[in-house]
């Protein structure tokens, strides 16, 4: 009965792990537990040839000989349980087998460092445990994070993916040599899992870092142009406002009265200074955000709609990096715009409240109700009929949840009447 539960085990971790690297199925998921615990049971009992659990510890099979045919089973019902590509299916079949085999290790190295490498801890608590762990990889967002990777084709993900499982497979090769009662395997276990664990995030942090400079950058070819608009429409306004300095000065020697001076002044400086918008551009911390909002206001005026900015919070330095503050703007914006017609003045405010900062953008909207306010933010949602719209606000939704902060959405009244505000509050 107790190897039974061994297989159900076996069979849920196998299946969570592949539910975690792939798009979710609409069928039930307790049948794939099931083909899972089966196909566990297939390669433990018929091929398999040990009694001793712990042999079984870390995959259900007691050979390297026998891993292949359990890969290719898995691979097989991966591909009959999920719609994915060939390729897809592929590489997500070895980065389920990666993972499976680095929690079953986590979990059972850590219960050898407290000295329960026997009896039933050793088999049935690092299973439970190494579901537990799953949960949390699932529950923190990192699973969500590499199931985009792997379906958009990241290079350096499959080849992690590749690396750790033959790291791995290596590892649990030697403890089918030498088990936890050799007082030399459990150091060396933990020391090149450490190693392995350690390599995986320096490349993850590369790659990272190398993403955003490609995004910086192209965000910069885009959005600089308009930056240099800005800047020449401000110097523009310069040389207007040395002339008419000049005019004024001029007006003032030539007036034969101080009415006369007041009168002429006051119709020389009545249209001089920078517009609001403007100087809200110039204040922002970053050129690349500053350039997109110029865009957009000048995208609100040839619809007709006035767009009124106020940046009183530093935008850069945050949990947010600047392609995401890019993206976020961009798809609240949008969103206002298509909701808006001529006429209609929407606001967006950047400000500081306790250490974060706060984003909105308002624009005018018939009440919505509490109902409809959750829907927004739910994948694929959009008053239009069109397919494939209604991403941009569940993908918001995301990007501010992955990176700490929350998503603000109320009906307030301004301007006497109703308006609806969305934004984040970001770290």
């Amino acid at each position: 009965m107790l190897v039974l539960l061994e297989f159900l085990l076996d069979g849920i971790l196998l299946a969570l792990c592949s539910i975690g690297l792939f798009d979710r199925s609409k069928r039930n998921p307790s049948l794939l537990f099931l083909l899972c615990s089966a196909l566990c049971v297939i390669f433990r009992t018929w091929v398999g040839g040990s009694e001793t659990p712990l042999y079984y510890l870390l995959l259900p099979a007691d050979s390297i000989w026998v891993l292949p045919f359990l890969f290719i089973g898995a691979l097989w019902l991966n591909s009959l349980w999920f719609q994915a590509s060939e390729g897809h299916i592929f590489w997500g079949t070895t980065a389920q087998f990666a993972l499976y085999l680095l929690v079953k290790f986590v979990c059972a190295l850590g219960l050898g460092l407290i000295g329960l490498e026997s009896g039933f801890w050793a088999v049935y608590g690092s299973r439970l445990l190494a579901i537990l762990l799953w949960w949390l990889l699932w529950e923190t967002g990192t699973l969500h994070w590499l199931r985009d990777r792997l379906s958009d084709g990241d290079t350096l993900i499959r080849v992690i993916a590749c690396n750790s499982l033959l790291v791995l497979v290596l590892l649990w090769t030697a403890y089918l040599q030498y088990t936890f009662s050799r007082g030399i395997w459990l150091p060396v276990a933990i020391s090149i899992l450490a190693i392995l664990i350690l390599a995986d995030g320096l490349a993850f942090i590369w790659d990272q870092h190398h993403i955003q400079n490609r995004q910086r950058s192209r965000l910069l070819e885009q959005y600089l142009p308009m930056v240099e608009e800005l800047v020449e429409s401000v110097r523009a306004r310069q040389h207007e406002f040395n002339n008419r300095m000049l005019a004024v000065s001029a007006a003032v020697d030539m007036a034969a009265t101080l009415d006369e001076a007041k009168t002429t002044v006051a119709g020389l400086v009545g249209q001089v200074g920078l517009d609001a918008t403007d100087r809200e551009l110039l204040r922002c911390d970053s050129k690349v955000i500053s350039g997109m909002l110029f865009g957009k206001t000048k995208q609100a005026e040839l619809r007709h709609i006035r767009l009124e900015i106020a940046i009183t919070a530093a935008l850069l330095h945050r949990s947010l990096s600047e392609t995401g503050w890019v993206e976020l703007i961009g798809i609240l914006v949008d969103n206002a715009l298509e909701a808006s017609a001529s006429g209609d003045t929407i606001f967006l405010r950047a400000e500081n409240e306790n250490g974060m900062v706060r984003l909105t953008v308002s624009n005018p909207c018939s009440p919505v109700s509490n109902i409809e306010l959750t829907e927004m933010f739910k994948r694929g949602w959009s008053t239009k009929a069109d397919t494939g719209r209604g991403y941009g606000l569940f993908n918001a939704c995301r990007l501010v949840e992955q990176h700490g902060g929350k998503i603000i959405i109320r009906n307030e009244r301004m301007c006497g009447q109703n308006y609806l505000t969305i934004g984040a509050l970001v770290p």
